[in-house]
């Protein structure tokens, strides 16, 4: 045998034939296989150091194996305290399923089918997962390419493509009703100006938690920054508690913005939570080394992660899988910014 073992040595030593040693590897779920075939499969290709090749089986019309990850350059998606939970469910689930997995990119703005990825123009990859921001147009020329994709967390809405998305007016009702079981009454929503469709969703929560128990959610109580920023959320919300005295809670549509809240409340000497409680939204480790640690929504996102990568493997299976949009519930962590009124 040479010292790079081929499919036939590991069907040879198996005691099986070519055939089957492919669907294990390839984890067809279609095929009958006992689960003590697939073991020993399994056992003598990892003993044998055996590692199908993707590029020869890209030439023999085959599958690749590679799994792409496309995400604007601009939104930083890798170093994103949210996103790189979601990525780091993506490399585990792929790992396990025996997949690789590309990472690329695209420019601010797309414009036709030379701005696709390489990875995505020669075909070097059986599916692919987008991060955030997407365009309608660069999905439709992926697909046209017979390329299954799934779309995580993706704005603006798409239709007739897949998308794994976290519930946002559950998780907005979920942390509005912890503040008005605290006695909370006159709770204010810090959002922002221009807003993506999960933002609207968080804010919808704010809403229909008051309209559920009863209570009026007032508009002069929604308060717009400029960005989902540390820094203009400590300005506005400086500008918020000045001028609203009434205001004795906070929802903030992200992690980031109740942080700065946080600041705004200590610069002019409001205490968390005994003057004022705040809620965020994502769970980042940001959230962990505030002071007070921060109450929040906490999405599952490495569970996203691995969900849109399970997802994009029974497409490939399927190419004609109707397209779904998976939604993934919240929970609320409480911590030390949260208190009775």
């Amino acid at each position: 045998m040479s010292s790079h073992p081929t499919i036939k040595d590991v069907a040879k030593k198996a005691g099986v034939s070519i055939t089957t040693v492919s669907f294990v590897l390839n984890h067809r779920a279609d095929v009958a296989i006992s689960e003590e075939v697939k073991k020993r499969v399994l056992k003598v290709a990892k003993d044998m150091d055996y590692h199908p090749s993707a590029m020869a089986a890209g030439l023999a019309g085959k599958r690749t194996r590679n799994l792409g990850v496309i995400f604007y350059q601009q939104d930083y998606i890798l170093s994103n305290p949210f996103y790189s939970f979601i990525i780091g469910g993506v490399v585990k689930e792929t790992n396990e399923k025996g997949f690789n997995l590309f990472f690329t990119y695209v420019e601010t703005a797309y414009d036709g089918y030379q701005s696709l990825p390489k990875i995505i123009r020669e075909k070097n990859v059986d599916g692919i997962l987008i991060i955030g921001k997407t365009d309608p147009k660069m999905v439709s020329d992926i697909k046209d390419r017979r390329i299954p994709v799934v779309a995580v967390d993706n704005f603006p809405a798409l239709t007739g493509i897949d998308t794994i998305q976290m519930n946002n007016k559950q998780g907005g009702i979920m942390a509005v009703e912890h503040l008005i079981n605290l006695g909370h009454k006159n709770i204010g929503l810090l959002t922002i100006e221009n807003k993506r469709p999960s933002i609207e969703e968080r804010e919808e929560g704010w809403k229909a938690a008051h309209f559920k128990n009863n209570l009026t959610p007032h508009k002069d109580f929604i308060f717009e920054a400029e960005k989902l920023s540390f820094w203009a959320c400590r300005d506005k919300v400086k500008e918020v508690l000045k001028k609203h005295k009434k205001i004795t809670a906070l929802f903030c549509v992200n992690d980031e913005m109740a942080a700065g809240a946080l600041r705004a409340a200590q610069d002019l000497g409001r205490k968390v939570p005994e003057d004022l409680s705040v809620v965020g939204f994502d769970n980042i480790l940001m959230g962990l080394f505030t002071n007070p640690a921060l109450t929040t929504v906490s999405p599952p996102k490495e569970y996203m992660g691995k969900l849109a990568v399970s997802r994009v493997l029974e497409i490939i299976e399927n190419k004609e899988s109707p397209a779904r949009r998976q939604e993934v519930p919240n929970e609320l962590i409480i911590r030390e910014s949260t208190a009775k009124v």
